[in-house]
């Protein structure tokens, strides 16, 4: 029986008030020698990879990263991720319980916690830490076998911690996973719906499913298993976005957008992501969306005049001419070098009966490229 008092605990939770609460039960509970604190989530990954700790105890609502965020970071890393982990919420919904079991949450606890709670769950996770089923045993053996590329071998472990836990799905889903790796995709899409059909919370299978078939092209149903993913658990945000993006593709650009809004929302996301949809929605002519990520930016960067350029051709595919001249001609000086901004004002110029102005730009535009065949065509109709 491994000895509590004696193990290296880590708290992390953004409220200070939450920490010395947890640090006060586990002394009455005379557990842990030493016990540090974190205040979110990448504070507590920065505390880990300089000394690993026995057991994390993380809140899974926290700013900058989140609870989740720091799991899979955890789980990620090869020295920290078979580290038990409780998770503690305020929040006992479907999806809650559906993305704890998706991340290998070794427990999780709702709030408010009490001493005797607290004491239990970590009794139990310990002790499964300690002396591990043979499910689990397997299962780690295939993940090494995997990971040194020996994908065969690895189902073959993977089939024993099947059939030494016939009614759990992780098996099911690793073996399915496996096979999906080796690019198997009838037989993992075998496994996948048994696992799916086993266990109807089981997120992962059901994304899985939706990759299957977007590598078969079949887009009808890829969007009917992502969907049951995103209903099951919408917090996780690759397959928000990648969801997103399928919905757009087949133009259902009000659904996407409201899946994009709700993905924002959960995760706080950053500029750099909200960039990255912006010129996704541009390029697959969701112009209205574009324009409304595009201005949140730029109100923000007010020197992306790369994103204005985007704008300015937004306005012009939506017949906004006066914007787009107006946005064009505040960005010409700070990209003298852009031949298509030169060109797109020149054709604003020459619609709008102002010739000069656009023969003299034509005129920088062959200066910069003497062989702008464009530029050419466009002096000679300018008469």
């Amino acid at each position: 029986m491994i000895d509590l008092n004696n193990i290296n605990i880590l708290i992390v939770d953004d409220m200070e008030s939450m920490c010395k609460s947890i640090r006060a039960m586990l002394k009455i509970l005379n557990i842990g020698n030493r016990v540090r604190i974190a205040f979110n989530g990448r504070e507590g990954l920065n505390i880990l990879r300089k000394e690993p700790s026995d057991l994390a105890i993380i809140d899974w609502n926290m700013p900058v990263m989140t609870g989740i965020e720091l799991l899979d970071k955890i789980r990620e890393d090869r020295v920290l991720r078979d580290m038990p982990i409780i998770m503690i919420t305020a929040e006992n919904s479907r999806d809650i319980v559906a993305q704890a079991a998706e991340s290998d949450i070794d427990a999780y606890i709702l709030k408010p916690l009490t001493v005797k709670s607290l004491g239990d769950k970590i009794e139990k996770v310990m002790e499964q830490c300690q002396n591990p089923s043979h499910m689990t045993k397997y299962l780690k053996a295939s993940r090494d076998l995997e990971e040194k590329g020996n994908i065969d071998e690895a189902i073959i472990w993977a089939t024993e911690a099947m059939n030494s836990d016939p009614l759990s799905s992780r098996p099911i889903r690793t073996i399915a996973h496996l096979h999906y790796l080796k690019n198997d995709l009838d037989e993992a899409e075998k496994w996948f719906i048994k696992a799916a059909k086993m266990n109807r919370l089981d997120v992962y299978a059901f994304h899985y499913l939706g990759e299957i078939n977007m590598k078969r092209n079949n887009v009808d149903m890829a969007v009917k298993f992502y969907e049951k993913a995103m209903e099951i658990s919408p917090r996780q945000l690759d397959r928000s976005i990648n969801f997103a993006k399928l919905l757009i593709q087949k133009k259902n650009i009000s659904k996407g957008k409201t899946v994009l809004d709700k993905a924002f929302a959960l995760s706080g996301s950053s500029d750099t992501l909200k960039e990255e949809i912006a010129l996704f929605c541009f390029e697959n002519e969701a112009f209205d969306y574009a324009q409304s990520l595009i201005e949140e930016l730029i109100a923000s960067y007010q020197d992306r005049y790369d994103l204005m350029y985007k704008l300015a051709k937004i306005h012009l595919l939506n017949e906004d001419t006066n914007r787009a001249m107006n946005l064009l001609i505040k960005i010409e000086p700070k990209m003298p070098d852009n031949v298509d901004l030169k060109l797109s004002l020149a054709k604003i110029y020459i619609a709008d009966g102002r010739s000069l102005r656009a023969d003299g730009i034509l005129k920088t535009v062959l200066d910069i490229d003497p062989d702008n065949q464009e530029a050419k065509d466009l002096m000679r109709n300018n008469v």
